[in-house]
């Protein structure tokens, strides 16, 4: 899962998978956020904290907007190999 405000787990895999990918909407969280901070845990904590990190990422250049309008989805997509690839995307911009 990804962290969201608070240090708050967003499950975004379960236990079983039916597909390979999932994906999961999201906003920015403050007026005129340009860059949202993707922090990918593991673990079934509701904490993050209490899960471990695999690692983080930017998403830059969103549009200066009211927080909860931007669109930013998530993709989790596990590869033939088992590797976990997580990418973010802006709707509004297809950055």
């Amino acid at each position: 899962g990804i962290e969201t405000v608070g240090g708050v787990m967003s499950n975004v895999i379960k236990e079983t998978l039916k597909s390979n990918q999932v994906n999961q909407t999201y906003s920015t969280n403050d007026d005129n956020q340009t860059t949202i901070k993707i922090s990918v845990f593991e673990g079934e904590r509701r904490e993050t904290k209490n899960n471990h990190q695999l690692g983080e990422f930017d998403l830059n250049g969103i549009p200066p907007a009211p927080k909860g309008v931007p669109q930013i989805e998530v993709c989790f997509e596990i590869d033939a190999n088992g590797i976990l690839n997580v990418s973010a995307s802006d709707l509004g911009t297809g950055k």
